[in-house]
This record gives structure tokens, sequence and C-alpha cells, in this order.
């Protein structure tokens, strides 16, 4: 009996440096040998597999990190609660004066509207647990019209618009492409987020030109539509090169060069079609002897683009028909 419970320490000890295939040849046999006869060892050595060392501190540091992760929760939760707190004091004092001075409740709400937009940028980054960025920037927006609009109020009214739309149009052009990324849609759209940012944007540049040129009438509201169109036609045929042309990347840039060249020397002349019904093709007045005039020297500076355009474009297409071919 105390033979094999010396031989079961033995190989006990000897069990780490088996698992590893750090034992001797010798040291192998033995213990394998043991084990067909001992059950003891042969469950010992059943949990060392199945509890390594390694197993063991992934398990412990993923439950370290876990609390670690919620105590750093709550503090933030704690931060956000004090600043939204100490947001609240201006909002009671400006309530406060407000009702002593008999001045209206005004002031009170630009202020609230104002803190708002404070808290929209500390305390919801702080007790968000998901999608902070975009509930901060969703909020932010939502308090930034709210001053536009009190502020509006204030003044007698009929500036909300004039002042949101432009406004959403700016913000919209920065952050939606992020704000879309990161929210999902139906199956049916995932694939086409881009699609989508740029029907956005284009639809928001139109509103805006309506909203701006609604006070000049129509024959401004007529010649901002013309450049918006003119602009974002140039914008969405390279939009749909890079996005929808099944080509490589340099045979994609060398096309958008080239639209961009096209692009900057005709933009001008279709525009005065299209607003004064004047025919003109500014190029054709080229002179490099004559930088004196506009008209020469627009014409000099297109033909200058039309070339380098033309070169690197048909570079890059080049560098891309190669590339395919080794393909």
């Amino acid at each position: 009996m105390n033979n094999n419970q010396n031989q079961c320490d033995i190989v006990q000890d000897l069990l780490p440096l088996y698992y590893d295939h750090a034992c001797s040849l010798a040291s192998c046999q033995l213990v394998e040998q043991h084990l067909t006869d001992c059950p003891k060892c042969r469950n010992t050595y059943e949990q060392l597999a199945n509890n390594t060392i390694n197993t063991v501190i992934k398990q412990e540091s993923k439950g370290v990190l876990a609390r670690h992760a919620q105590k750093e929760r709550n503090a933030a939760f704690k931060a956000g609660v004090v600043i939204a707190g100490i947001l609240l004091l201006p909002i009671i004092i400006t309530f406060i004066v407000s009702m002593a001075n008999g001045g209206g409740l005004g002031v009170f709400l630009v202020v609230t509207a104002s803190m708002m937009l404070v808290a929209a940028l500390t305390v919801i980054p702080l007790i968000s647990s998901q999608k902070r960025i975009i509930k901060c920037i969703l909020c932010s927006i939502a308090a930034l019209l709210l001053i536009f609009f009190f502020v509006d109020a204030m003044n007698g009214g009929g500036e909300f618009l004039y002042w949101s739309i432009p406004t959403l149009f700016g913000l919209s052009v920065v952050f939606f492409p992020f704000i879309i990324r990161n929210i999902t849609l139906p199956p049916v759209l995932s694939d086409k987020k881009a699609l989508i940012t740029m029907i956005w944007d284009t639809l928001w540049l139109y509103l805006t030109i309506f909203i701006v040129c609604y006070r000049s009438g129509m024959a401004e509201m007529k010649t901002g539509s013309i450049v918006a169109f003119v602009l974002m036609l140039g914008v969405w045929l390279i939009f749909l090169t890079i996005r929808y042309l099944s080509v490589n990347s340099f045979i994609k840039a060398g096309i958008s060069t080239f639209l961009c060249s096209i692009w900057m020397i005709f933009s001008n002349d279709i525009c005065t079609f299209l607003i004064e019904h004047k025919r003109q093709l500014t190029i054709s007045h080229v002179n490099f002897s004559n930088w004196s005039t506009d008209i020469s020297f627009n014409a000099n500076v297109y033909v200058i683009i039309l070339i380098a355009g033309g070169l690197i474009s048909a570079c890059l297409i080049g560098i891309g028909i190669i590339k395919m071919k080794k393909r």
C-alpha cells in the first residue's frame, strides 16, 4: 500500500511535465503504465487537462476585466449624474430670476436648451453604455435646434427654418456618414449606405437652397438650383464611378481624375447656358501669350488643367489595365 502511495506521489509530480511533453521517455512510460492501473491518478490527469494554467489565467483575467469595466461604468455614471446636477443649477437660478423680474420664460428656455447641449456633450457619453457617439451627436443636434427655436421665438419668430436647415445640412455632411455606418439597416439596404448618404446630402442641399433663396424670389431659387445641379452632377458621376464601376482602383482613379478635369473646365459654361441661355466655350479663347483678360486667363488655366488631367488619368488607367492583364 505504501509503495503504491509512493508511486502515486511520484506520478502526480510528473503529471505536469508529462502533460507538457517535457519529461524523459522513461518517465513517460512510467506515467502511462501507472495511469492504466490507477483511477485516482488518471482522474487527476484528466482534471489537469481540462484546467490548464492558461485556461485558469484566461478565466481569471476575464473576470478581472469584467469587474474593472463594470467599476468604470459605475464611476462614469456617477460622474454623469453629478455633472447633470451641476448643469441644473444655472437652469434653476435663471428660472428664479426670470420669475422674480417678470421677464417671461424666454431667457430661461434658452439657458435650458444650452445646458441640454452641454449635457449632450458631457453627460450622454458618461451614462451611455452603447453607441455613445451616435447618441451624443443626435442629442447635441436636438439641443441646438431647441436653442434656435427659443431664440427665434424671443426675437419674434420667422427665422427658425432659415437658421436650422442650413445648419442641419452642414452637420449632416460631416456626421451622417458616421451615423449610418454604425446603425443596423434591413438586409436589402445594408450594402447601400453610401448611396443613402449621397441621396440624403443631395436632398438637404436642395432644401437649403429652397430655404435660403425663398425670400429672394423664383429667379434666385432657379439660379441656385441650377448651380447645385451642375455641382452635384459631377459629384454623382465620381461617386457612381468609384462605388459601382467593376474595375480596379487605378482605373477608377483615372476616370475620376478625367471627370474632375472636365467638370472644372465646362461647369461654368454649362451654368451660364442654363441660367442666361448664353452659349459660350471659354476654353476656345486660349492664348498663352495673353494673360491680361479674365476670359483668356480662364481659358489658359482650363487648357493646362485639361492636359494635366488627361495625362494623369491616362497613366492611371494604363497602370490599371496592365494590372488587370497580369491577373
